[in-house]
């Protein structure tokens, strides 16, 4: 009987490891790991917590058959679990997957955190003491049960990503409100101009867009949450016109109207049809929604409002409104990756 007939190669990998080598005595331990599965990107640092990794959110499942013709994709991780088989990333978009901000990143959690669980090199074995995980509302009880199963202590779980034959556990699972690790890390590195009074974060991302107003100690001022439609809604605006405008026989892909914009180019697929204009006028109505809801919430609240740092992978369409404020809400650099960079930095 040949006791490692399911370590043979498949899909262009070698699978080197070997049972003595999977044992978890190998393993490497990370005190603290930090995740973002966002709505249109996953974002992670590596075992060694010193590289941002960013891949698009996008999952497909495939089957033993299709599985076998896949080829390697730098945007992409393959994942091999119970019995099944996913490809994660840019592939899994272009192979018609479905996009996280159409299903529920928290559920998919499960899935997505296993691109990140990764262990350095020469380990097959990761122990996570504390798994970070950043989610829209951590009062959600489905959304923080939901992540929580992804805690597996004291049991060890095996899983295959990219060839290489993983196990992993998982003592606990913290759920973080998303704005709240960027608030902290604006306070300590003095990116608010008035620490001693209220400041704010508005986080634009492709499924929500949540704008939060905290007391200098880091309290949320409940009644002044803003939670919106993300990005997702202003593709669908501009899909819909796009299709009408140029009379295609299709609807247009919203991930892929995203990625244009997020290029600034605006032009879709092969033909690089120009949707500028659409872009512009929903852009304009979309952002004036927003200013108009934050407004009306914070009203009691601006007297004693310092700044609004705006943070996420659309935290663009709200320059309109930091150029219209005098930089009362502003944009720092790597708004994409500023959550994920404070959750790093959290105690």
């Amino acid at each position: 009987m040949n006791t490692n007939a399911h370590l043979q190669p498949q899909n262009g990998y070698q699978r080197s490891a070997t049972i003595e080598q999977m044992h978890p005595q190998s393993g490497q331990t990370r005190t603290r790991m930090v995740f973002d599965g966002g709505n249109r990107f996953i974002k992670w640092l590596d075992a060694d917590n010193n590289k941002l990794r960013c891949i698009p959110s996008c999952v497909k499942e495939l089957s033993e058959y299709q599985w076998k013709r896949l080829k390697y994709d730098p945007q992409s991780v393959f994942i091999e679990v119970d019995n099944r088989r996913f490809v994660i990333g840019r592939l899994a978009q272009e192979l018609g997957g479905e996009p996280t901000f159409q299903k529920s990143k928290c559920e998919l959690a499960e899935i997505l955190v296993l691109v990140a669980m990764k262990p350095s090199s020469g380990f097959n074995h990761v122990r996570v003491e504390k798994l970070c995980i950043a989610l829209p509302n951590s009062l959600n009880s489905d959304d923080v049960e939901a992540v929580q199963r992804i805690a597996n202590h004291p049991l060890t779980k095996e899983f295959v990503r990219n060839g290489h034959e993983i196990t992993y556990t998982v003592a606990a699972v913290e759920p973080i409100d998303e704005t709240y690790p960027a608030f902290l890390y604006a306070q300590k590195q003095g990116f608010y101009e008035f620490p001693s009074a209220k400041n704010a974060v508005w986080d634009i991302g492709g499924g929500t867009s949540i704008a939060r107003i905290y007391t200098p100690n880091g309290t949320l001022i409940h009644d002044a949450e803003v939670i919106l439609p993300g990005t997702k809604q202003l593709a669908q605006q501009i899909a819909s016109e796009l299709k009408e405008t140029y009379n295609l026989d299709y609807s247009p892909d919203l991930p892929e109207i995203m990625d244009a914009i997020e290029r600034r180019d605006y032009l879709y697929g092969i033909d690089s049809l120009d949707f500028w204009d659409i872009y512009d006028r929903s852009a304009s109505h979309w952002v004036e929604a927003a200013r108009s809801e934050i407004r009306s919430k914070w009203a009691s609240h601006m007297p004693q409002l310092g700044h609004v740092l705006v943070v996420g992978g659309s935290a663009e369409l709200a320059r309109p409104i930091c150029e219209a404020t005098g930089d009362r809400f502003f944009i720092p650099e790597q708004p994409q990756f500023f959550n994920l960079i404070a959750m790093a930095h959290m105690d």
